[in-house]
């Protein structure tokens, strides 16, 4: 081990006093790194020794074409901000043999500062405030401080987004004012120069002429009474402590600007009803200041009645409402007044009491501003305090379609509106138009109102009865029959139906035939004395109108005849009737067949399965004397399921050929009935033409 240690050393020994004496081989930028401002160049070097030396080609590459670039022979161009390797390659035989790299950083250089002056008192040099001050003339804005006082300051490079924004700040007398970092302090009175430095370009400043002044220390405002109207104006005033200040001129200021206002001469202007406070602050940088509490007071501008016109009545009250404008004045007391108290009055409150009927004027004026007032003009009137009807006689009767005239009393005779308004409570029986004109509609009682227009809802009504007139009369029909010994009510159509006298006079063109009695009502009886035609007449007792009907008397309940009543062997039941009225031709004979099983029991032959008759007609023409055709009977749900023991057939009533029925009184009804005795046949249940008449 020691033995190959001692080899190691010798050989590295030996190395070392042979590296010496060996020639380097270099390929290298002869920097490693560049700062290069945007749009500058560089001519880029590069050593090569040794085997670099010699032939072979040297190729240029840049990492970032946007941050910078380079040409074939080596020059890099700084492109934009940011940072980027450049690298150089050496060639031989298209391969390459050596490398090296260079770090490029490409800076955005300032092209301008800007030192911001919202915080500092800052003027042309021209201004007023300090032209007269200026020792020595300058062209650059000047900078006024105090002495004693001290600034910080803030600067801006442009652009933005420069690489470097560091600033220098230097006086050109530190004995007038002092630069410490980004603290400018003023020493004494005097000027000097401020420059304002890029570091990274010292070629880019801007530069202020320092003013050092005598400071304003105390401020005191004059401003009279420190009140001022809302819309008018006052001027205060700054006065400046000590005497011998450099800059006695002051900016000025509204805490409350929606108070007031103040321009820059020191004009305030009253804004609203309130209290602003108005500050003067030094306009030489010495933040001494002033203030004033100044109170806008809101006067009275206009007053507004509510009513231009205002209606009382005597002896009643009206309320007037006045609105004092603007809402926010500080005295809206107002005082009322009336042109005519003997007319009318007014209260403070407003309140207007009618004395006498008439016209006057009320006025409402300002307490606090006498010029302003308003005024309304008052109407008093005299209301109605009766309505009395003066028709002769006091109720009103017409007829239907007639009118009448309506007269009416208004009191007191020097009532203001003597107008009325009219109106009926029932309107189907009479109206009233405008005028008092009633005219009657339909029977019945109307009360008709007249009120008065003047509001105090005064009535008067008076009662109108309308009478309806009887305007025709017919009879309810043209023709009646009369049974021979018997009695029949006729009856008169009096027209209108609602007529007040339905009262009717009857009489007959011979009584032989026909007599009619009544006692005065639409309603007549008539007698059939013996058989043949007459006329009943009525005569309406109202108007004297007149109607006829026809009577015919006769043996109208033995007009039909039952000759022949009989049931066969397949229970069929066979009818023949005759007309037997000499003067009637028949159309329909109605009847009636009751039912009875061969114990004499009544039997259903009913098709609802309750009833144990069934109903029937004959539906042909009968002249006088002629009997029934067989086979022309009609009967009505008849059916049975079991032998007929006898029927019964009773004529129910009759139509003619004018259309009229006669009902059968029951009481004189007949009854005809068949029976059977003895029974030895086969009955068919099925038999569809069962009772086929």
């Amino acid at each position: 081990m020691k033995k190959a240690l001692t080899c190691l050393l010798v050989v590295l020994l030996c190395a070392g006093i042979v590296i010496p004496a060996m020639a380097a081989n270099v390929f290298l930028f002869s920097t490693k790194s560049v700062q290069l401002f945007e749009g500058q160049t560089l001519q880029t070097e590069v050593r090569r020794e040794g085997n670099y030396a010699g032939d072979g080609e040297v190729v240029y590459a840049a990492g970032k074409a946007n941050v910078a670039t380079v040409s074939e022979d080596g020059i890099i161009t700084a492109v934009g901000k940011g940072t980027t390797e450049v690298t150089a390659s050496l060639m031989r035989n298209g391969k390459r043999v050596g490398q090296t790299k260079m770090t490029v950083q490409v800076l955005r250089a300032v092209q301008k500062v800007t030192l911001s002056t919202v915080k500092l008192s800052v003027y042309d040099p021209d201004h007023t405030t300090v032209a007269s001050l200026l020792k020595t003339p300058t062209a650059n804005q000047v900078l006024v401080l105090p002495a004693g006082a001290a600034v910080q300051l803030s600067t801006t490079c442009t652009p933005e987004d420069a690489s470097s924004k560091k600033i220098t700040y230097t006086t050109t007398d530190a004995g007038v004012a002092r630069i410490s970092g980004t603290n400018l302090k003023a020493v004494q009175r005097g000027e000097c120069d401020l420059i304002v430095q890029s570091a990274q370009n010292p070629e880019v400043t801007e530069t202020f002429r320092v003013m050092v002044i005598q400071p304003v220390k105390k401020i005191t405002i004059d401003a009279g009474d420190k009140k001022v109207a809302a819309g008018s104006r006052m001027e205060v005033d700054a006065v400046c402590a000590p005497d011998n200040a450099s800059i006695t001129d002051v900016t000025w200021s509204s805490k409350n600007p929606a108070i007031a206002t103040v321009d820059e001469g020191g004009m305030v202007t009253g804004v609203k009803k309130g209290t602003a406070t108005i500050v003067a602050t030094a306009a030489d940088g010495s933040k001494a200041t002033g203030s004033v509490l100044i109170t806008v007071t809101q006067p009275v501008t206009s007053i507004n009645i509510t009513q231009a016109d205002i209606p009382v009545t005597v002896g009643r009250n009206a309320q007037a409402k006045a609105q004092v404008l603007p809402a926010e004045a500080n005295d809206k007391t107002v005082t009322w007044s009336s042109s005519d108290t003997s007319i009318a009055t007014v209260r403070n409150n407003g309140q207007i009491t009618g004395v006498k009927a008439g016209v006057c004027t009320i006025t409402c004026t300002s307490n606090s501003n006498p010029d302003v007032s308003a005024s309304a003009t008052v109407t008093v009137s005299q209301p109605v305090t009766k309505i009395v009807n003066v028709n002769d006689p006091s109720e009103l009767t017409l007829k239907t379609g007639e009118s009448g005239q309506l007269k009416w009393s208004v009191q007191p005779d020097d009532a203001t509106n003597k107008g009325l308004t009219f109106k009926s409570l029932a309107p189907k029986v009479a109206t009233v138009d405008a005028n008092g004109v009633v005219t009657a509609v339909g029977r019945g009682v109307a009360s008709i109102t007249a009120t008065a227009q003047d509001g105090s809802k005064k009535q008067g009504t008076v009662k109108v009865t309308v009478l309806q007139p009887v305007t025709g009369v017919t009879m309810q029909r043209d023709l009646y029959y009369v049974q021979r010994g018997g009695a029949s009510n006729v009856r008169a159509v009096v027209q209108p139906k609602n007529a007040n006298n339905q009262k009717v006079i009857w009489s007959s063109a011979d009584d032989s035939i026909a007599s009619v009695r009544s006692n005065g009502t639409i309603t007549g009886l008539v007698s059939g004395i013996t058989p043949g035609m007459t006329t009943v007449y009525a005569y309406t007792d109202d108007g004297g109108f007149t109607a006829s009907t026809q009577i015919r008397v006769g043996n109208f309940n033995e007009a039909v005849m039952v000759e022949s009543l009989e049931v066969n062997a397949n229970n069929e039941i066979r009818i023949v009737l005759r007309n037997m009225s000499q003067e009637i031709t028949l159309q329909n004979v109605h009847y009636k067949i009751e039912c009875f099983d061969t114990d004499g029991n009544p039997m259903i032959c009913n098709t609802d399965g309750e009833n144990v008759f069934f109903e029937g007609d004959y539906p042909f023409v009968l002249n006088p004397y002629e009997r029934s055709m067989h086979g022309g009977f009609r009967f009505r749900n008849y059916q049975i399921d079991q032998p007929l023991g006898s029927v019964v057939l009773t004529i129910l009533n009759w139509k003619d050929s004018d259309e009229y029925t006669w009902y059968i009184p029951e009481a004189d009804q007949v009854r005809t009935q068949w029976t059977r005795y003895n029974y030895n046949y086969n009955y068919n249940y099925n038999n569809p033409e069962q009772g086929v008449g």
